[in-house]
């Protein structure tokens, strides 16, 4: 988000010269898009690592004791999840 505020602060910079404004070829237009999107791929990335570790946690103890309450009605044996069948 820095670097996009960064990007505008500058061509905002660039606008107010009295300059004519140098059209950028393809390949420059192609070149700043990739960048964008790797930059906004790493960040959406990241956040769905925090999620999925945050999400882990609720959903596993969820199926668990599921999977508990379900042995101990049908009279299982083994309904501690620490023991190794």
């Amino acid at each position: 988000m820095k670097k996009i505020l960064l990007a505008l602060m500058i061509v905002g910079l660039g606008m107010s010269c009295n300059k004519e404004p140098v059209p950028l070829t393809k390949q420059q237009v192609d070149r700043k898009i990739d960048s964008l999107v790797k930059a906004g791929k790493q960040e959406s990335d990241e956040q769905a690592r925090i999620d999925l570790d945050r999400r882990m946690k609720i959903e596993v103890k969820v199926k668990v004791d599921s999977i508990l309450n379900a042995r101990s009605q049908q009279g299982g044996k083994n309904i501690t999840p620490n023991t190794k069948q």
